[in-house]
């Protein structure tokens, strides 16, 4: 009878441990999962700033009535200031600089039309 009880014990003990190392793969799972959620998201705005700066810089140099589409296939969220350019996508935000025009960003979205009107680049969702 005494090996049967050192048997279970023996059992519960290795089940205990499986439990155990499950439930700390899991939480690294948790971690890794939301690092790799924030090192998307950053690099989706670093995309997104550097592809609204080059159409920008594009249209600038060209001059008035020039106009392209940039489109990037995820949701960002635009603010303009001066000659500066910011993309924000989730919790991470991205920044650049148009060379020689001013900026206005007016609308958000995934899909963008960079214009140049009268000297001022504009950046506004496409349709």
């Amino acid at each position: 009878m005494l090996m049967k009880g050192q048997v279970t014990v023996e059992y519960l003990l290795l089940f205990s441990v499986g439990l155990v190392l499950i439930a700390f793969s899991v939480g690294a799972l948790v971690v890794i999962r939301d690092a790799e959620t924030q090192l998307t998201s950053s690099e989706k705005a670093k995309i997104a700033v550097s592809s609204l700066k080059s159409a920008g810089d594009e249209v600038c140099a060209l001059g008035d009535g020039n106009s392209r589409i940039v489109g990037l296939g995820w949701e960002v969220d635009l603010e303009c200031s001066g000659d500066v350019i910011k993309a924000t996508v989730g919790e991470q935000s991205g920044v650049g600089d148009i060379e020689h025009c001013d900026v206005s960003c007016y609308e958000d979205g995934d899909r963008f039309s960079v214009s140049n009107v009268y000297g001022r680049v504009e950046i506004g969702s496409a349709s």
